[in-house]
Parts: C-alpha cells; structure tokens; sequence
C-alpha cells in the first residue's frame, strides 16, 4: 500500500494507547522479551524460506551441501579405470595458460630411444598458490586435468600443499561420479585420444604410479607376448638353404659340381645335379649351365675348359656374374675358332662355323628355361652381342691365316686388346 502525501499536509501517527503510569526499566525489559522470543525461535529447523524465525545452516560435517557440478576447487588428474593409463600427455597447454605459474610437468622418453613419448613423467601443483580458475581444465585438449570438489584441504604442514602426481591422480569414475553431466559431454574423445596415445606409449610409460600391482601385471603380460614372438623366430631361421648363397660359396658348389660331372665324362648322358628345395634361381642356373658343360665336355671326349684366370684378380674370389658370362664367350668362341681351322672338307668357314653351333644348341636349349626365369639383363644381351661377334672374328681369321695364326689371333682377342677389344669398346 503507497501512502500519497500532499506538499504542506499534516499528518497525526497514532501510537497505540500508552498507559498512565510507567515504571522505570519497562523499555528494557519490553526488548528483552523480543530478544527472548527469537532465541527460543532459534532452535526450530525451518523447513522453507517462508519461516524466518529458525535455522537454515547444515549440521557440517554430518550434513553436508551438495555442490554444482561446476564447483571449482583445486586441480586433478585422470586415468582410466581399465588400462590405469593418465590421460595426460604432457601437452604443456596447462602450464602455459596458469596465471600464477603453480603448474610444472615434465614429459616422458622411450628408454631405448630417448625420443619423446606422449605421456606424463613428472607432473606438480603448488596448491597453496592455486587461484582455483579453472583456466587448466578448460584448455586442456585431451580432457586430462579437472577441477575438484575437495576442500578441506587446511594443513600445518606448508610442505604438503606441493602436491606430486601420485596425490594428483584419480580415476575416471571418481570424476564421473561427482560431474556426470560435464563428463558425458567429453567422455568419446577423451577414450578416443587415450587409445591412440596408449598405442605411441612402450612398456609401462604413461600408466598411473600408484597403481603398482596392475604395473606389474602388465610387465608380466609384456615379457610373456615377447617370449612368444620370439620362440617361431628360432625354427624359422634353421633352412639355411633357402638363402641367397655368396660368391665364395657359390663358387664352390659350381666347382663340386663340374668335378663330379667331370668324373662321368665317359658316359654319353649325364644326368643334370638336382637343385635343393629353396635354392635361389641363380643356384639353379648355376647347377644347369655346369651339366651343360660337363655334357658337351662328355660328348667331344675331352675334360671340360676350365674359366681362364684375368690378371690382377685374386685367385679365391668368385668373379661377377657378367665376367663369368664373358669368359663362357669366349671360351666358345676359341672353340668355334679351332674348329673352323681343323675343318680339312674345303667348305666355307661360315658354314663350319654354323655346323658347330648345332652342337651346343641342344645344351643351350637345355639352359632356356633358365634364362627365361632369369630377368633379361643389359649384361645379358651385351654378353651374347660379344660372342657373336667374336666368333665371327675368329672364323674369319681362320679362314684368312690358317690354322698357325688362328690360335694366337684367337687368344689375342680373348687376353688382350685385339679386334676383338674394338667390338668390346663399341658394345660398352
């Protein structure tokens, strides 16, 4: 109710009807019986706002409030119930944005390489200096550190409001429990982010310390998994043939080889060594082109040629896949060369030539399957252009010296720079 008052109106306040006579000390008394009325009021619970002459304090530490779940007190850390890996990863967001600088962390590093891994090492907060702002667990990107409920926190001891991790971590459903709602909004990229981060941790790094029984479980399931990677490994290395030989060895299987062919040159067939199951393809061609050779050695009645020796080359050195096809050149060139000057029937040189061909064309033959398994090399291709045209230059000095001249021409293209040394430099 507004009570208007008009500008120069006087207005008469009735005070109630007072009595006749009053005793001294009658005032006082009056305001202690007001006193005494809400003293005894006091000591009724009110049980809403509307009673405004009782209590509306908790019996602390009985009764407790229930605290928003946006109630901010000192910082924590998380981990995961399962893996007890932290969701930490040592980001370094946190201690850059604390206004007061209480926040220090160090990152973790892979022992056996010494490169940093996504995870915590050593992690500190200065609680008596910790303006409770909550700037850490707002620009945190993985959801690692959060603002807890907790704060009876009043201590005689200055030296244990340094809090370390050990006292810094709690479990996800200790979070989950006092803040369920602000936790369902980050809980599928938070696991998401901690299991791609557990994949980048090695050992045990990353997992909470004080967790030392489930440490030492997971050491125990780390040393069994590798135990067994490692038990198929020994089996696995024991067929040593299957590996690619070196040139020591392979010259020694190829000189094994041509001496048991050689011991059964008399026989008209000999039969080609059989290939160990998992030889390399080049063993195997090595293995062919031997039989060929102790066949045609076996046919002609004379022990096979043995691969001439180049000067300045150490003798137990197996020489290089392209040498070894140019000394076969020429070997069959020098062959091709003595036959055509042997030749006493007045035919051409060309077509004593041709007719010795033949004869190696069966073992050539042989060795076509070989050399189509083979990768068709430049090595290969200029091997074969070279003894062409050295047996060409061979039968043509044959045909032109004689049988005297043919043999020194023919080794002088072979060992040294003759005309066959130009055809070399024109091919290369």
């Amino acid at each position: 109710m507004t009570v208007k008052i008009e500008r120069g109106q006087i207005v008469t306040v009735e005070r109630g009807k007072r009595t006749a006579r009053r005793l001294p000390g009658m005032g006082l008394l009056d305001g202690m019986a007001v006193v005494w009325k809400h003293w005894a009021g006091s000591f009724r619970k009110n049980q809403g706002f509307n009673d405004i002459h009782g209590v509306f304090t908790y019996e602390y530490p009985e009764e407790r409030p229930k605290l928003p779940e946006a109630y901010r007190n000192m910082p924590i850390l998380l981990y995961d119930d399962e893996t007890s890996h932290e969701l930490c990863t040592s980001c370094f967001q946190c201690e850059r944005i604390c206004p007061p600088q209480v926040i220090h962390m160090t990152q973790a590093k892979d022992p056996a390489t010494g490169k940093p891994v996504p995870a915590v090492a050593e992690f500190v907060i200065e609680y008596d200096a910790c303006m409770s702002c909550g700037f850490c667990a707002e620009v945190c990107p993985f959801d690692a550190i959060k603002m807890d409920h907790e704060f009876e926190l009043s201590t005689a001891d200055h030296q244990k409001l340094t809090v370390f991790k050990e006292q810094l971590n709690r479990p996800i459903s200790y979070y989950e429990r006092i803040a369920p709602t602000m936790w369902a909004e980050v809980r599928d990229g938070a696991m998401k982010k901690l299991q791609g981060n557990i994949k980048r941790r090695p050992d045990v790094i990353g997992m909470a310390p004080n967790l030392a029984e489930k440490i030492a479980a997971r050491r125990r399931e780390l040393e069994a998994a590798a135990a067994a990677a490692t038990a198929p490994a020994a089996p696995a290395a024991a067929p040593a043939e299957g590996r690619k030989l070196t040139p020591e060895e392979k010259a020694a299987k190829l000189a094994a080889i041509k001496a048991a062919n050689a011991a059964k040159k008399a026989g008209d067939t000999v039969e080609p060594p059989v290939a160990p199951a998992g030889a390399a393809p080049a063993d195997e061609k090595a293995a062919r082109l031997a039989a060929i050779r102790a066949k045609n050695a076996a046919r002609k009645g004379e022990a096979p040629d043995a691969p001439p020796v180049v000067a300045g080359e150490p003798a137990g050195e197996a020489p290089p896949a392209d040498e070894k096809a140019a000394r076969l050149a020429a070997i069959r060139a020098k062959n091709a060369a003595r036959k055509a000057a042997e030749g006493s029937d007045g035919a051409p040189v060309e077509a004593n030539v041709a007719a010795t061909e033949p004869a190696a064309a069966p073992p050539a033959a042989g060795a076509a399957t070989s050399a189509a398994e083979a990768a068709t090399a430049p090595a290969d291709e200029k091997a074969a252009r070279l003894a062409a045209i050295r047996a060409k230059n061979a039968a043509r000095k044959a045909a032109g010296g004689g049988s005297d001249a043919a043999a020194p021409t023919t080794t002088g293209n072979v060992d040294s720079g003759g005309p066959g040394a130009s055809d070399d430099a024109a091919l290369s």
